[in-house]
Formats: structure tokens, C-alpha cells, sequence
């Protein structure tokens, strides 16, 4: 059955070759037009303000995949095991503002890979971008490397691909989150994807975030009833900002994300065979 959860209550610098210093920042969502189109369970503690990003890199395994156009995207992998999470960026940022949030999902148990997009960070630089494509890399090199199930993260621009990429990749993931999600973004439709889901969705957003709660709602709506879940918290903050604010509202992101990551990505017990 459908849970649709309104909750009305109450980390931004190039990474290149994964030496450079990420501060967290505030950051508006992209500008979109009516038409959403835009052209651009207690948690621990998150990394504090100011860690160096080459700090929480350093912590993992520095990575240059190849995608299906040849381009290289640099991504960090960090954690271990059979539960795996792709982080996938906004528009005005690189893998680096996931790194405190990947940091804190390697703590508890999942095998997290944070990357820059074609033509982002210290990726391949590219006019002619890859979006779905770089995500289904990633998801791809956590299949080979012994993760049995994979939920895609992504904020902003990063969640708009990572529907349109849930929907296309075979076999399906186990999951998708979006986060602050335009519904159009560089002419690739997420709307139009989202009713070719095969796999669970939660929609994120707050509710002071320009049209960003309306978007989700659409997009909510446009995924097959079983599969769909949407937050709306009461919030201004956008993308990776809304899943890191130290705010009530904040706590209850990432304790909807803990939740959808426990129930998607813990395989079903196997019955214990009788005699």
C-alpha cells in the first residue's frame, strides 16, 4: 500500500583528483519554470562543517570508471559490504558535497560510491553530458564488486537523473531517492520516467523550497502507486543541504532515507527448511 508521509514539523568546491578542500554551503535550487523544466530511527552524527574533503576521500578508494561513451568518472568508494549506495551530485557540485553523507552511510554498514557526472569535478569534461549513463557506471561497478542490491541517491539534478536511470537499468535497483527534484532537467524527463519505475521510490522535499514540493507531488504521482513514497518536510533548505541540515527537519530526512535503505536493501529472510 502506498505511504505518503506530509511532514509539516519541523555539505560546495571542485574536486579535482580528489584533492581539494569542500566546505558545506547553503545552495538555492536550480531556477525552473511552471513546467518544473530547469536548465542547469536516530542517525549518527554527520562530519562536522569544514572537513577536508580530501580527508573523507582518502577514507575510501579513488576510482575512474569508464561509461558507455568512453568517458572516465572519478568516484570515491567507500564502506564495504553487500549493500550498496550511488551518490549522485546537484548542478553546482561535485561528488565532494556527498562525501560527509557517504562517510556517515559507510558507518552503518553500506557500500557507498559518491562520483562526479561527465563533464563535472575531475570526471572526463564533456559538453555532450551522460547523465543515466554515468549512473548506470556506478551501479554497474558495485553489481561486479559483490553488491548485492543498490539504492541510487541522488539531489537536485542528480535525483532528476537518478529516476530517469532507475527506470532504464536491467535488472532493476532496489531503490531510488530524490531529493529536491526538478522534474525536467537538460531536456531529460524524469516525469515521463517515473510511470516506467520498476523498482521503490521516495520522493523528497521541503515545502519552502521554491516549487520543489509540488514537483515531488508530480512526480510521486506519476510513479505506479505500490512503489511510490513521498516526504515533504517543512524546510527552505535544497538537495544535499535538506539531507545534511542539523535541523528537526533535517533528522527527519535522513531518518526517512535510513528507513527506505533498511527495508530495500536487506534481503528478504530465507525460510529455514523443514524436515
Amino acid at each position: 500500500m502506498r505511504r505518503t508521509r506530509v511532514m509539516l514539523a519541523l555539505a560546495s568546491a571542485l574536486l579535482v583528483a580528489v584533492g581539494v578542500a569542500c566546505t558545506s554551503r547553503q545552495t538555492p535550487g536550480p531556477t525552473p519554470s511552471s513546467s518544473g523544466q530547469t536548465t542547469q530511527t536516530p542517525t549518527p552524527t554527520l562530519p562536522p562543517v569544514g572537513v577536508d574533503c580530501r580527508d573523507l576521500a582518502t577514507q575510501g578508494l579513488t576510482l575512474r570508471l569508464r561509461n558507455g561513451a568512453g568517458l572516465e568518472i572519478a568516484a570515491v568508494d567507500l564502506g564495504s559490504g553487500p549493500m550498496g549506495v550511488v551518490l549522485a551530485h546537484q548542478s553546482d557540485a561535485n561528488m565532494c558535497q556527498w562525501l560527509p553523507y557517504a562517510t556517515l552511510l559507510a558507518q552503518q554498514g553500506y557500500r557507498v560510491v559518491a562520483f562526479d557526472f561527465a563533464g563535472f569535478g575531475a570526471s572526463t569534461p564533456t559538453r555532450n553530458k551522460t547523465y543515466p549513463d554515468d549512473i548506470r557506471t556506478v551501479v554497474d561497478y558495485l553489481r561486479v564488486h559483490g553488491a548485492e542490491r543498490v539504492v541510487v541517491i541522488g539531489a537536485s539534478m542528480g535525483a532528476t537523473m537518478s529516476v530517469v536511470a532507475a527506470a532504464a537499468i536491467v535488472p532493476p535497483i532496489a531503490g531510488v531517492v530524490a531529493v529536491s527534484a526538478p522534474k525536467v532537467f537538460d531536456s531529460i524527463d524524469a516525469e515521463r520516467a517515473a510511470p516506467h519505475l520498476r523498482t521503490p521510490a521516495l520522493y523528497i522535499a521541503g515545502n519552502a523550497d521554491g516549487d520543489y514540493q509540488v514537483y515531488a507531488t508530480e512526480l510521486d504521482e506519476a510513479t505506479p502507486e505500490s512503489l511510490r513514497d513521498l516526504l515533504v518536510v517543512d524546510a527552505p533548505e535544497h538537495g544535499v543541504d535538506l539531507v545534511g541540515a542539523q535541523t528537526p527537519q533535517g533528522d527527519q530526512v535522513r531518518s526517512a532515507i535510513s528507513d527506505f535503505l533498511q527495508e530495500h536493501l536487506n534481503p528478504p529472510a530465507t525460510p529455514s527448511a523443514t524436515r
